[in-house]
């Protein structure tokens, strides 16, 4: 019995590297239709006993009728020759098209003044410094306003001992709120 199973382990291990003879596959589909496998094995494994059968050979005269099908000659007519032009000036075409876009997109562009007036452009940048500066100072603005907070930490005590009794209070209040729930009927005059 565990020698059957140690055969069965070796081939398989063989069988899925691709080592096996055909007299080893059949001694393997053998070993997987004995019915003292356990079931964890058949199910893992069962299925290469049930392998299908050898696959036929062609018939007489398959190749040749493949070769009739697979092999058919073109015919080129005035027609078809017209075609085929059309076919190979629209190519070029298209190429010709694509390597100019192309040639477009990458050729360097100098680049150019947006105001021909110096003097415009200078008052139009000293608008946006300007602008820039003014936010920048109304932003520092605030920050000073936290930092004269953190300079006073008296203060910062002072907000939080108030802040202590005020949620003290609330939780008070919300006890009550719990002990008697509020009525949803409202009088209307």
């Amino acid at each position: 019995m565990a020698m059957e199973h140690e055969r069965l382990r070796e081939l398989l291990g063989k069988y899925f590297e691709g080592l096996t003879s055909e007299d080893e596959e059949l001694l393997l589909k053998e070993l997987l239709n004995t019915g003292s496998l356990p079931d964890a094995v058949k199910d893992e494994y069962g299925y290469l006993a049930f392998t299908a059968a050898k696959i036929p050979e062609p018939s007489a005269g398959f190749e040749s009728r493949l070769e009739e099908v697979t092999h058919l000659t073109a015919d080129i007519t005035p027609q078809n020759k017209g075609k085929r032009w059309l076919t190979i000036s629209g190519t070029v075409a298209a190429v010709a098209a694509a390597i100019w876009i192309i040639s477009a997109i990458l050729q360097k562009k100098e680049g150019r003044d947006t105001y021909s007036d110096p003097l415009m452009a200078m008052a139009e940048v000293r608008t946006v410094l300007l602008n820039v500066s003014d936010k920048m100072n109304a932003g520092t603005a605030q920050l000073q306003m936290v930092g004269n907070f953190a300079d006073r930490p008296d203060e910062l005590r002072g907000l939080a001992t108030i802040n202590e009794l005020v949620g003290k209070n609330l939780s008070r209040l919300r006890y009550l709120g719990e002990l008697a729930p509020p009525d949803n009927d409202t009088e209307t005059d």
